[in-house]
């Protein structure tokens, strides 16, 4: 070719090329620094960033430190100490590797690095603007070397501006610290905004000890220990019983030979061991070291290295479901479970002749139920209405419901209509009738707050903390009122009188991860009210009487949307006659 359309790249727009591969929020640059400490044998790392880490990012450690030859080398593309051969690749044992995270950052800020190697009195300080070396000479440093990136995608402004706020991009860089410290507890982590302090980890013996430092001891206490192993593949680490679940999957961690990953694998593997146990939209919490020959690992499918590729991947996914369920053994769905109505207590009394019968708890409170128009106090009225059965709209035809309801299962109820017959699932029904309830009163202003006897303090994450101080206000209008800021919690002295069983924080917790998860503030409160709603409604085992299974009907053709629960799955089944009637070789 000699017209010159192939061009040999400079280094420059290769390195902004492959920024573009590593680098894409000031958590990546987090990340690949914290993993440099690592490698550099560092005990104690320390991480600073202002703006969320757009306008500074300071990683610094006690490790192993570099000379100045070796941080200019370390400056220029595919430059490693972790690798030497291409057979080296069948065998990583380190976590960074590709020799493109100094190179790629140094191309989109301004860097300096600082450092010192143990058999030297002085450090090396090096400056780069845009990738070139601005300044190098020594300088007064301890053992270990410090990086400082400043002004971070200051010459690629589409990718700047396509940065979260500030609070935003930090909770990113909390949760990439946490993830790494879950994964090296004999490593000592700091991480502040600011002047503020966020997360200070001594370094401890034992995974378990780190887990509880960032998750609180409550909650990891109620974790079971889950162990197996086979040829060349073990793991072990920690898994919450089926009875203790969330709504996202946020706290299911899987670390790889001390690297913090994701693998699809790995989560089919947390379904399958929990599969018939779990409510629908359900997750367990968990965390999963897995320790697996290199040989037997692809960790170079992925330019941030987050994902892997197995070679016996069946072989660890069934080691990761029999350690789980070893973990927690066979798992019995009780019968029936407490009941929550939308703004009164019941529950069940397995010990009465009938199993319809329901009892109101007693409270001195004055608590009322809405019914129609009517407001009575719950202890002078029963739970349901006499339902007025309207009709029943099912496509281009209306039919009247027979009022005589059938209950199987604990789950499902049955009624007769003119043409067939329809299945309510009486939790999705609840669900959908409870939602509704909460999304008015939201949208009206009416959601009122309960204080609690004793304030909670609810152990949070660093991106739950930066999604609460940027939230915090459409979280107050909820009904939730919250303490002085401490470090890793938040004081919680009211919550939405829907939450009256608000013991551990979980459905905070869950409200604060939805966010995160970068859904807007409407969608995020529609999440609460189906949360608040699940909560509330009837379960599948709840036995009920033809009044209340009447009421739940009634109720259910009232609202807007009665064919599907708030997440999306149906409340309600038809079948017509004629299909009963093929089935049985009548027509």
């Amino acid at each position: 070719m000699t017209d010159g359309r192939i061009k040999i790249l400079s280094e420059q727009v290769a390195n902004r090329i492959a920024a573009g591969e590593v680098v894409e929020r000031p958590a990546s640059v987090v990340k690949e620094l914290v993993e440099n400490s690592i490698d550099a044998d560092a005990s104690r790392i320390e991480i600073k960033v202002e703006a969320g880490g757009k306008d500074l990012i300071i990683v610094t450690d006690n490790g192993l430190g570099m000379t100045r030859e070796e941080i200019e080398l370390s400056l220029r593309r595919h430059a490693t100490s972790k690798i030497s051969s291409a057979e080296d690749l069948q065998h990583i044992a380190t976590l960074g590797f590709r020799g493109e995270a100094l190179p790629s950052i140094a191309s989109i800020s301004c860097m300096e690095i600082i450092s010192r190697t143990p058999d030297n009195s002085l450090g090396s300080r090096v400056a780069i603007d845009r990738g070139e070396i601005t300044e190098s000479g020594e300088t007064g440093a301890p053992i270990g070397t410090g990086v400082h990136v400043r002004e971070l995608f200051f010459n690629t402004p589409a990718r700047r501006k396509f940065l979260k706020t500030a609070s935003t991009e930090f909770g990113h860089v909390a949760d990439v610290v946490e993830r790494i410290a879950l994964s090296y507890p004999r490593i000592a982590f700091k991480l502040s905004h600011g002047s503020k302090v966020h997360i200070d980890l001594p370094k401890v013996d034992t995974y378990r000890e780190r887990l509880a430092a960032l998750w609180g001891e409550e909650k990891v206490g109620e974790m079971l220990e889950v162990e197996a192993g086979e040829s060349g593949i073990a793991i072990f680490g920690f898994a919450s019983p089926p009875t203790t679940h969330s709504g996202n999957a946020r706290n299911i961690r899987f670390v790889l030979n001390g690297r913090p990953i994701k693998n699809p694998s790995l989560m089919a593997a947390i379904r399958r061991a929990y599969e018939g146990t779990l409510p629908p939209g359900r997750y367990p919490q968990a965390v999963l070291y897995l320790e697996v020959d290199p040989e037997l690992v692809d960790v170079n499918v992925h330019p941030m290295k987050l994902e892997v590729r197995f070679r016996r991947s069946n072989e660890i996914f069934k080691t990761v479901v029999r350690g789980l369920k070893n973990a927690f053994g066979p798992v019995e769905i009780p019968k029936s479970r407490p009941v929550a109505t939308n703004t009164g207590d019941f529950r069940m009394r397995r010990s009465e002749p009938s199993p319809s019968h329901f009892e109101f708890e007693d409270r001195k409170s004055a608590d009322f139920r809405t019914v129609g128009q009517q407001q009575m106090p719950i202890s002078e009225r029963e739970i349901f209405a006499t339902p007025s059965f309207p009709p029943l709209e099912t496509g281009d035809s209306i039919e009247e419901v027979v009022p005589v309801f059938w209950q199987i299962h604990g789950t499902y109820i049955f009624a007769e209509t003119k043409g067939g017959f329809i299945i309510i699932d009486q939790h999705a029904a609840h669900e959908r009738i409870l939602f509704d309830e909460l999304k008015s009163r939201i949208d009206k202003g009416a959601f009122a707050g309960q204080r609690l006897l004793f304030p909670i303090a609810v152990k949070i994450t660093g991106l739950q903390e930066a999604v609460f101080h940027e939230k915090r206000e459409m979280l107050e209008r909820l009904g939730f009122e919250f303490g002085p800021d401490a470090p890793g919690h938040i004081l919680v002295e009211a919550v939405p009188q829907e939450l009256r069983r608000f013991s551990k924080g979980e459905a905070l917790s869950e409200l604060l991860d939805d966010i995160a998860e970068g859904g807007s503030v409407s969608s995020a409160v529609n999440d609460f009210a189906a949360m608040a709603a699940c909560r509330m409604a009837i379960k599948a085992g709840d036995i009920l009487s033809q009044e209340e299974m009447g009421y739940l009907f009634d109720r259910l053709f009232a609202t807007e949307s009665p064919y599907t629960c708030p997440h999306g799955r149906p409340t309600i089944i038809r079948f017509k006659l004629d299909e009963l009637e093929k089935r049985f070789d009548r027509k």
